[in-house]
């Protein structure tokens, strides 16, 4: 464990850690150290790898496999770029819209977005449910989030993601349990995540898987900038 991080919280009263407490104390601080080390970024990349289950009539569950790679730059440029079951993909956000573009369909769409990276993923989400892999994990309140929407929120210890040392805690409610795996050194970014979904049958799950994280890069603003390929559709999206 890190050592300086190993020392604060042995120095804390005991009594903050009785197993009794609903959330943990332990794992709300771990919690909020990564949320204010996200916050001071000026920019950030990572490859993220996903999976989702689909309930399917006849064969069951289903698993469904996707790769991401993200770039931000704090607080009104994103790119992301992902191949999946949804083929080759792609979003731009520049501060002003946001565009949509299907490499195998080769067709777009533009909107209008927010000023900000977290309302720009928060509004298209509610409007037109397009899902950002993980981006909760990125909402400066994710901490309170989670102690509002859950019983429990506990630190189980410590447990290795990808050969690194991690933070393993998990949030539970009666739909569903979070699992974060958070690391263990001095930058506290997030490395794993797994949903477990109770109120389907059979229990779905969705797992992000972070790696290759580079920090305070230097991106050009060409890269949030989209044009159409020549020949591209332009399609209107439909609000849900």
């Amino acid at each position: 464990m890190n050592k300086i991080f190993l020392i604060f919280l042995l120095a804390l009263p005991l009594q903050l850690f009785a197993q009794e407490s609903r959330y943990d104390t332990t794992a709300i601080m771990i919690l909020d150290r990564m949320s204010s080390m996200i916050g001071d970024l000026n920019s950030c990349s990572y490859a993220l790898n996903t999976s989702h289950d689909v309930i399917d009539v006849e064969l069951g569950l289903i698993k469904y496999f996707d790769v991401h790679q993200v770039y931000m730059v704090g607080p009104d440029k994103m790119l992301i770029d992902s191949h999946g079951n949804k083929g080759h993909r792609g979003f731009w956000y520049n501060g002003k819209q946001l565009a949509y573009y299907s490499y195998n369909e080769n067709n777009y769409a533009v909107i209008a977005a927010p000023s900000n990276i977290i309302s720009t993923i928060d509004s298209v989400n509610k409007t037109y449910g397009i899902e950002f892999p993980a981006a909760d994990l990125f909402y400066p309140s994710f901490t309170d989030d989670l102690i509002e929407n859950n019983d429990e929120i506990i630190f189980v210890g410590e447990s290795t993601v990808n050969e690194k040392e991690c933070f393993h805690i998990i949030a539970k409610n009666s739909a569903m349990s979070i699992q974060i795996w958070i690391s263990d050194d001095a930058l506290f970014l997030p490395m794993k995540m797994i949903i477990v979904y109770y109120d389907v049958s059979p229990n779905t799950q969705y797992e992000a898987t972070f790696s290759n994280w580079q920090l305070n890069s230097e991106y050009p603003n060409a890269m949030f900038e989209f044009t159409p390929p020549v020949n591209a559709n332009q399609l209107r999206l439909i609000a849900k």
